[in-house]
């Protein structure tokens, strides 16, 4: 991330790093998003062109500079979240917070790890496939655009096939390297909403002021968790609503071309075709899963700790204090969620595309829980507990 300019750094005019993520997004818009989407006025009417045009590079490149730019543009938020995470991990000093912490971050590792070797393994494996096909198919680009130059002649065209192959990379890369950067952050969340139910479960109510402070701090600590939840959800919910739609027709092409090279005679094409259909589709909706996967656990997580109150040994408590169990409960009824645009919520419900009716009351549900009022209840009962407590 650093290399494309978009880690979360200091920001400002006289920082040089401030500057780097240009040439990412220079590359990605000049060379393909640009030229292939003015390519669609020149080939609009022409069915199988345009599918090709939205199929190959355009979609992607396309969402992969809006994610860099998003990405870079809420670098000072992100870099908040960093110092927290880092404060998460000072602050755990029990051997089993450590070891789940490090689990966690090995997971995220390998995510990471893998899903930038399948991006960058598509991109090199098209590319020189593609290569191999230049003495057969002519002085082709790799991806058909239009250019204000001849690019045919030397050296626009080796140029123009140096550029796209920069301007791919810098996009797998991009694509790859946002989706498991925010999945790293819900995960910690997620672990960190499991050591707090863990603390509240266990939780000594025999001695009241024991209790009240002890209280206090996990009603605090849930608190943060939730804002820093919301905050990559009010950062990145339109991203992902791009995202989410730009997959949709990307991959709906995708499925045409593999359906029209049936009927194609060339049968080694049909096998190249197949191949990246069959890697790419997979590449795209692993993305899709992992913040389906992460939107569930974070919600479920959050849902837990209302078990985990009802779990501590309440019924040695006073009635007034015990009234403040009752409050956690009802707090944790509006759980944090990472939604695509406020539209629906990315849950395993979402990415199950068999069930419909769950993808048509998403977005109704989602609206339920974001009620005016329960917002207004929340913030005063959390306020009234922490003045009980000051």
């Amino acid at each position: 991330m650093k290399f494309m300019g978009i880690w979360p750094d200091e920001r400002g005019f006289a920082y040089a790093s401030s500057y780097r993520v240009l040439f990412p997004i220079g590359f990605m818009f000049f060379f393909i998003t640009l030229p292939q989407t003015t390519n669609l006025y020149f080939i609009w009417g022409d069915f199988e062109l345009i599918v090709e045009n939205l199929s190959v590079a355009n979609m992607t490149t396309t969402i992969a500079t809006l994610k860099a730019a998003t990405f870079w543009s809420n670098g000072r938020y992100m870099k908040l979240l960093l110092s927290r995470m880092e404060d998460d991990r000072k602050e755990a000093t029990t051997e089993e917070n450590v070891r789940k912490m490090t689990r966690i971050a090995n997971i995220s590792r390998r995510i990471t790890a893998g899903s930038i070797i399948m991006c960058n393994f598509l991109v090199f494996t098209y590319v020189t496939l593609t290569t191999l096909m230049l003495p057969y198919t002519g002085r082709v680009l790799y991806y058909h655009g239009y250019f204000p130059y001849d690019t045919s002649i030397f050296p626009n065209f080796e140029l123009t096939l140096i550029g796209q192959i920069t301007a791919e990379f810098y996009a797998a890369n991009s694509y790859t390297a946002v989706d498991t950067f925010m999945t790293m952050l819900m995960l910690h969340v997620c672990g960190q909403f499991s050591s707090l139910r863990k603390k509240l479960s266990t939780l000594h109510c025999e001695n009241n002021n024991n209790f009240r402070t002890d209280l206090a701090k996990i009603v605090e600590k849930y608190d943060m968790l939730n804002r820093y939840a919301e905050t990559i959800e009010d950062r990145f919910n339109g991203m992902l609503l791009i995202q989410m739609l730009g997959c949709t027709v990307q991959l709906c092409v995708q499925s045409y071309q593999v359906i029209s090279a049936f009927v194609d005679d060339n049968q080694g094409l049909l096998v190249v075709r197949l191949f990246f259909f069959a890697v790419y589709t997979t590449y795209v909706m692993l993305h899709i899963y992992l913040y389906c996967y992460v939107g569930q656990k974070l919600f479920s997580e959050g849902i837990k700790v209302a078990y985990a109150a009802y779990d501590c040994n309440w019924y040695n408590l006073s009635p007034k204090e015990a009234k403040n169990l009752t409050i956690i409960m009802s707090r944790t009824q509006i759980a944090s969620r990472i939604t695509a645009g406020k539209f629906c919520s990315f849950d395993h419900q979402l990415f199950d595309y068999k069930n419909i009716h769950g993808l048509l009351i998403g977005p109704i549900c989602d609206e339920k829980q974001r009620c005016p009022l329960k917002q207004v209840l929340r913030k005063s009962e959390l306020l009234e507990m922490k003045l009980n407590y000051s």
